[in-house]
């Protein structure tokens, strides 16, 4: 996986990390996982890369 930034507004950051304690998922995962729906729906031929294993947000690199 590749580190990237992105800007988001006030209300998509409230929102995801409501959306994030709720379901016990990080921030970044919630936004891999928008973006893979997104890329899939526009290229049917777009197949997801398997999850990887699961980060502690803030923790360091395995």
């Amino acid at each position: 996986m590749t580190r990237t930034n992105i800007y988001l507004d006030e209300q998509q950051l409230e929102r995801l990390r409501a959306k994030s304690e709720a379901d016990n998922i990080p921030v970044s995962e919630l936004v891999r996982r928008a973006i893979d729906a997104y890329l899939a729906w526009n290229d049917p031929t777009y197949t997801p890369h398997p999850n990887q294993p699961k980060r502690r947000a803030n923790s360091s690199p395995p």
